[in-house]
């Protein structure tokens, strides 16, 4: 297939313009799906075109700049070959370029957010990566519209780290943005770690990010930013993930016992909890667990056979799955 990929990189609409650094913007979970999904579609033998506004905004850029069946461009030319537009964060005029007649798939990032009516009649299907998100598109959106396609990452950006660090204290990260309230329980969760037990990593920004500092700045290490290219390499050197959404997706698929931490304390994910966590993104939710119980969940995970781990995330979190799902919506459209 012939993919031409639409991504505001001029602003920052799912995160409402926040996040900018040095003339980029990062964009956490958004950026990491980008990424994972036009590797996954260029290693299925895809070509993809990704068409951005601000080409000198996109972080990723330099990342596709050696791969043959990538073009990243802010040109849009809609009298090229295009089989399938898959439509992300944009203004409703890039869409407008191309013929109404080549088919439109919707990402959905934001699970309650109303896309405008040019999209909701303009995109044949709306990618919902969650149950929670089809059932609120569900409310606004024509009849089968909205499908569920579970989101996932790229196995082979996050291969599998399947040896313990062995070091004297163990390594914790703590993955998540410091806004929306998340910060309020990242630091309940600390308060609750033994930093004499484990080390603690931080990664996260947001304005709870010098509260963070001027809290536990001199007993943790506390980092405003890493790209998401680099991530799996940090991920690699950590024998703990308290993390949610991509970040956990991403850990236990480099095989890291992971921790669900992000509007609630959920505690380890496992097969058990898996299906009710991801209803809402691994964000915990709907959780209710004590972040007390962190430092008891932490020693049980270091005692975890990572291989469980990531053969948990090669069953419910790969990129493969998604694009399979994508693949097919556009079989049925085409035919």
């Amino acid at each position: 297939m012939h993919i031409t990929y639409l991504l505001a990189t001029g602003s920052n609409a799912v995160y409402d313009g926040k996040y900018s650094h040095s003339g980029r913007y990062h964009t956490y979970g958004q950026q990491s799906f980008v990424l994972d999904l036009i590797r996954t579609m260029s290693r299925a033998g895809h070509t993809v075109r990704l068409n951005v506004d601000t080409l000198s905004s996109l972080a990723l850029a330099s990342t596709f700049r050696d791969t043959d069946s990538v073009t990243v461009t802010e040109e849009i030319d809609p009298s090229g070959k295009t089989d399938l537009i898959l439509v992300d964060e944009v203004p409703d005029e890039m869409l407008m370029q191309f013929d109404e007649h080549v088919p439109a798939f919707r990402i959905v990032h934001h699970a309650g957010r109303r896309s405008s009516d040019y999209l909701v009649s303009r995109c044949s299907r709306f990618l919902c990566m969650t149950e929670n998100a089809l059932s609120l598109q569900r409310r606004h959106l024509p009849a089968d519209r909205a499908v569920l396609v579970h989101q996932g990452v790229d196995l082979e950006r996050f291969p599998a780290v399947l040896a313990k660090s062995g070091r004297r204290r163990p390594r914790v990260l703590l993955y998540c943005r410091l806004d929306s309230g998340r910060e309020a329980l990242l630091g309940q969760i600390i308060e609750n770690i033994d930093r004499d037990e484990v080390l603690v990593y931080v990664v996260g920004e947001g304005p709870g990010f010098w509260d963070m500092s001027d809290r536990f700045g001199s007993e943790i290490i506390l980092i405003n930013h890493i790209p998401c290219q680099s991530i799996p390499n940090l991920l690699g050197e950590m024998d703990v993930v308290i993390s949610l959404g991509r970040g956990a997706m991403e850990a236990m698929a480099t095989g890291i016992p992971t921790l669900c931490a992000g509007h609630h304390y959920a505690g380890p994910i496992t097969a058990d909890n898996m299906a009710s966590l991801m209803r809402y993104n691994l964000t915990g939710a709907v959780s209710d667990r004590d972040p007390s119980l962190v430092m008891t969940d932490i020693r049980e995970a270091l005692n975890r056979d990572r291989r469980e781990v990531r053969a948990l995330a090669e069953e419910r979190l790969s990129a493969d799955a998604f694009l399979e799902g994508v693949s097919d919506l556009y079989a049925h459209i085409a035919a």
